[in-house]
């Protein structure tokens, strides 16, 4: 009776885990959300191709954002959830690793008040960021989020990922003023609005390779900047097409969510940044600031979460009224309708750093120019899929760029 009953519970118990599995995997599935077939923007018009939508792009091109056997984003089964998916991304952000073994080679771009930003490159024959050292490839654009640079994992792999694809990308990692060990030469720090740095280097960049076309990809606060350059640029931006992973769009919200008390923010993320901050502004310490900021510099040095920097030192520095104002100007969301140029945001439904509150879905469907892919389990900046963690929106980044760009 015994060996009747366990041999007809263990198909059932295996059938069971079956449609369990698949009913998790299908819940994995990637949400693209953009223009339709008829109203999508014109990427391009060749007599081989005819006419060439971002809709096509997207759907013929992009098959880990459209193919119905492809677009999932399965976790890796021991990091299920956003929150799991964020803390390991955090702490293997220094990791080297096959995936990730670049060596860069650093320009230093002096900007308009006497700032300094660098720009790591790598890949191309020589990969030097000197005029005539590379022909008219294509070159892709990267920044990163607050207190991140060209040091971290997930660009490293991505930058070693665009240079050993076929379209053979030319890396110009984008470092804000002071990470990366770059040289602190003005008291001015960047923050999540401030699009000038980015601006100037874009000008410079283009300006040196006239003849290559330029993609950029922006991770979370660098993805905040560069949406926001976009939108101001309009039409008149160089740009042939950007990626902006993790954006918070709206910043209040983001805030909201970076300076809520939990276990996430109080030992992982709120320590990493301010870590990061607080060093290079120790760095800055022999600069002479503005009398007119207005500076509570003990203050600013006993800080301990993000919020206080932003209240005594971005909200001062950028004459804003206060905090709010800071966030209203600075959020991405105020420029998304301007945008002119094919254009892809990645974001994860679990993100605690930025959350989907923040994400304006329907202005992808208005515009387009735009496509928001969502996932539901990739927490911020992990998208960690496969047994041996691998980044997952690395991808759908190349197969994006090089549709936009061949």
């Amino acid at each position: 009776m015994l060996d009747v009953l366990y041999s007809s519970t263990i198909p059932l118990i295996a059938l069971a885990l079956y449609w369990g599995r698949k009913r998790y995997i299908n819940g994995c599935r990637v949400r693209v959300i953009s223009a339709d077939a008829k109203t999508s923007a014109i990427v391009r018009q060749t007599e081989s191709e005819g006419v060439v939508t971002l809709f096509d792009v997207l759907r013929n091109h992009c098959p880990s954002l459209s193919n119905p056997q492809t677009a999932f984003m399965v976790p890796t089964p021991y990091l299920p959830t956003g929150l799991l998916q964020t803390i390991y991304a955090t702490m293997r952000v220094r990791r080297h690793d096959a995936t990730s073994d670049v060596v860069y080679v650093r320009e230093l771009l002096e900007m308009a008040d006497g700032g300094t930003v660098s720009v790591d490159w790598y890949g191309g024959a020589g990969s030097k960021g000197s005029e005539g050292s590379i022909g008219g490839g294509p070159i892709a654009l990267v920044m990163s989020g607050v207190g991140g640079s060209s040091q971290e994992h997930h660009v490293r792999a991505l930058a070693k990922a665009l240079a050993s694809s076929g379209s053979a990308f030319r890396v110009a990692v984008v470092n804000h003023r002071g990470t990366a060990r770059t040289p602190i030469t003005s008291p001015r720090p960047y923050d999540s609005g401030f699009t000038e740095d980015f601006r100037t280097t874009v000008r410079h960049i283009h300006a040196t390779y006239p003849h290559s076309k330029l993609a950029a990809i922006g991770f979370s606060m660098g993805a905040n900047i560069l949406t926001k350059y976009i939108g101001e640029e309009g039409a008149h931006c160089v740009l042939a097409c950007a990626v902006a992973v993790c954006c918070p769009f709206n910043i209040k919200v983001s805030s909201a969510a970076i300076n809520e008390s939990n276990m996430l923010n109080n030992h992982v993320f709120q320590p990493a940044v301010m870590g990061t901050l607080m060093r290079a502004i120790k760095r800055a310490s022999h600069l002479q600031v503005r009398p007119e900021w207005n500076l509570d510099v003990p203050q600013i040095h006993r800080a301990t979460r993000l919020l206080e920097l932003e209240e005594q030192l971005m909200v001062k520095i950028g004459g804003y009224r206060d905090v709010n104002e800071y966030y209203e100007q600075s959020s991405s969301v105020n420029h998304v309708d301007n945008i002119a140029i094919p254009f892809l945001a990645i974001n994860s439904l679990d993100d605690r750093i930025t959350p989907p509150q923040g994400i304006p879905v329907e202005k992808f469907a208005a515009n387009p120019n735009i496509a928001l892919a969502l996932v539901p389990h990739g927490g911020h900046l992990g998208f960690l899929t496969g047994v041996k963690p691998k980044i997952w929106f690395i991808r759908p980044i190349e197969e994006f760029v090089a549709a936009i760009l061949r």
